[in-house]
């Protein structure tokens, strides 16, 4: 009952940071020089053609008024309205880029997770060893190299030299092992830097559990090594593992757009990487909204998770 009470508490706030969010953005998106209806038309159009784009498109009222226009739109029918660049509604293009960032942010945070809980437990064992120093040595390079320039670097070696991936990422009119192979390369390139993270924080979260009492009277009682590591302590030590991984998780969701951009992938990150552009307001807003409900829904799992990993974190 209580984390009943606790994930209608986590929405209903949930709820109110989306209202937030859409606020600031249908503000401040308005506020950055350009319109749309110029963008359109060329900056040579007739002044008469721009008036009529913009009545068109409803740019002529009064801010407050496209905002309570566009709000209850958005509340009570669930309508982000028109992109303005193709006059398509806004949604579908959201839900027809969304499973290429969604399916990069699994594979990656994937790929992550493996890295990192191995290398992690790893160091942690060897702490002070060579290989604990080579872990290091990778984490402080995952931390430093730019997303964007290992992704240029992966292209160059793998694709163009060894030729084992393709250059460019996934297409519609592909079949699907070829865009889940053509998703490969980009997801490493961006596991490298969430592995990082999550190896040093697995290194530094096991010493600090390894060092605790009741992994000290295991250890007394015989209990084999993998069983004390693998079962006492790693389990506690995944707590800090979790918040991480569920945060990097949900920025990655919002934050490949480089990435897409480098290898070509036609995900929701380049579409509002275009909207910007193009001042496309309506499919500027769509996208957001689904960024924010991806994140805070992911935050709502994390906590949640932490329930599990330890009955006695208390959901408030």
């Amino acid at each position: 009952m209580a984390l009943l009470s606790y994930v209608i508490k986590r929405v209903g706030l949930g709820v109110l940071t989306i209202f937030g969010v859409l606020t600031i953005i249908f503000i401040s998106i308005r506020l950055v020089p350009g319109d749309p209806a110029v963008i359109a038309l060329g900056d040579l159009a007739n002044p008469d053609d721009i008036a009529r784009l913009r009545h068109a498109w409803g740019l002529d009222l009064p801010i407050h008024e496209q905002y309570i226009k566009f709000m209850s739109q958005v509340l009570l029918h669930g309508d982000f309205g028109l992109s303005i660049k193709n006059n398509q509604p806004t949604m579908m293009r959201v839900l027809n880029r969304l499973p290429y960032t969604i399916t990069l942010a699994v594979l990656g945070t994937a790929i992550a997770i493996l890295i990192g809980l191995l290398l992690g437990v790893l160091a942690a064992l060897k702490r002070n060893s060579v290989i604990d120093i080579l872990v290091m040595v990778f984490v402080v390079l995952g931390f430093s190299i730019p997303v964007f320039y290992l992704g240029l670097v992966f292209i160059q070696f793998f694709s163009i030299q060894l030729k084992w991936f393709p250059v460019l990422g996934p297409n519609p009119n592909y079949s699907f092992m070829e865009n889940l192979r053509r998703m490969i390369l980009p997801s490493i390139a961006i596991a490298i830097g969430i592995g990082a993270v999550t190896a040093r924080m697995t290194r530094s979260s096991l010493l600090e559990v390894l060092n605790m009492d009741y992994i000290l009277t295991a250890r007394a009682k015989g209990a084999p090594e993998y069983r004390v590591v693998f079962k006492h302590a790693l389990r506690n030590a995944l707590i800090p593992v979790v918040t991480i991984v569920g945060l990097n998780f949900g920025a990655l969701l919002g934050g490949t757009v480089l990435i897409e951009y480098v290898f070509g992938i036609p995900g929701l990150g380049s579409l509002l990487v275009e909207a910007v552009f193009e001042r496309d307001y309506p499919q500027i807003q769509a996208s957001v909204f689904v960024f924010s409900l991806l994140f805070i829904s992911v935050n709502i799992v994390v906590d949640i998770l932490y329930h599990f990993l330890d009955p006695r974190i208390r959901l408030e």
